[in-house]
């Protein structure tokens, strides 16, 4: 049994690995179980909830109840305190991470839109970059999956939308895309555009199977990654943008991160490279410059004062 979220996206991302799994084990059938998660049934943006795990907690529910063998996520909704029950067993090769800009009405990209254009997300990293770099430009929060989204972003006129574009491509919607933006400038979520297999420790030989179809390229950036979220203690809520690259030639990898304000005022970024061959050495590097830099105390002012919090969000996202 395969547990999952219930979109049509989780749907299809369940649907390629059962199938890379079926390929290795012909003899191997598989039934999903779709759940609906709080954060599928809540409207309100993500900030206003000020709750981890509202993508996954059900879906993991079922796997410690022993209901699921295992369950398939969007890494970037995975946050870094799972069930002590539970192991990330397996990460198939990622797709591209960056967000995309989908315009709805014409091909122009973000730098050639008129002032006070609107712009739906409901990512506040997404938000606050957007200001930082476009401050002309108008938020506006959107949710639903990602067709709902395409959908109420035109019905509302909305001038376009940010997305991963990830999700996209699995949903063969790339022609929609006007533009694929920087990673430089829109650092994207730490395991963004990834998927992650959970299951429980104790099924070692689910385990073993599912590591047969784990990319060990993109594994080890999704550690270095993810170290950096778990050092300095950065909620789901904590706009923090991390992307692990490696040059498997030169044995090397590099690792970016950056960490906003509240109000998008003060910014902590660092770079730097290592060994490939220590992922979560280089996580760790990264977040103690990014500590000695005062990026705990960004994290702190997120995690604290939250409706003083969601006062300054609403300002920044409509």
């Amino acid at each position: 049994m395969v547990a999952t979220r219930g979109s049509k996206l989780a749907t299809y991302q369940t649907d390629i690995i059962t199938s890379s799994l079926k390929r290795i084990h012909k003899g191997f059938q598989f039934k999903t179980e779709k759940i609906s998660t709080q954060g599928d049934r809540d409207t309100r943006p993500f900030y206003a909830m000020n709750q981890t795990g509202v993508f996954e907690k059900e879906v993991n529910e079922k796997l410690l109840r022993y209901e699921a063998d295992f369950a398939v996520h969007s890494l970037k909704d995975l946050h870094a305190g799972i069930s002590d029950k539970l192991v990330i067993a397996c990460i198939p090769k990622r797709e591209r991470p960056n967000d995309v800009f989908i315009n709805n009405f014409d091909q122009k990209k973000l730098d050639q839109l008129v002032p006070n254009s609107i712009i739906g997300t409901s990512s506040i990293r997404r938000a606050i970059q957007i200001k930082t770099k476009y401050p002309h430009l108008k938020i506006k929060s959107i949710r639903g999956n990602v067709e709902t989204r395409i959908r109420r972003s035109k019905e509302n006129k909305f001038t376009g939308i940010i997305l991963a574009e990830a999700g996209i491509d699995r949903l063969k919607l790339n022609s929609q895309i006007t533009q694929r933006l920087s990673t430089n400038i829109f650092v994207p979520a730490p395991g963004q555009g990834a998927l992650a297999i959970v299951c429980r420790k104790d099924s070692t030989e689910i385990i073993k199977i599912l590591k047969k179809i784990e990319h060990e390229k993109s594994s080890k950036e999704i550690v270095a990654e993810r170290t950096i979220t778990e050092s300095i203690g950065a909620g789901c809520t904590v706009p923090l943008g991390a992307l692990a690259s490696i040059k498997t030639k030169e044995k090397v990898m590099s690792l970016s991160a950056i960490v906003y304000s509240i109000d998008g005022s003060k910014v902590v970024k660092v770079n730097k490279k290592l060994n490939l061959d220590n992922p979560q050495k280089l996580g760790r590097i990264v977040a103690k410059e990014l500590i000695s830099k005062g990026a705990k105390e960004l994290t702190k002012d997120w995690n604290n004062n939250t409706n003083m919090n969601i006062d300054i969000l609403n300002e920044l996202i409509e």
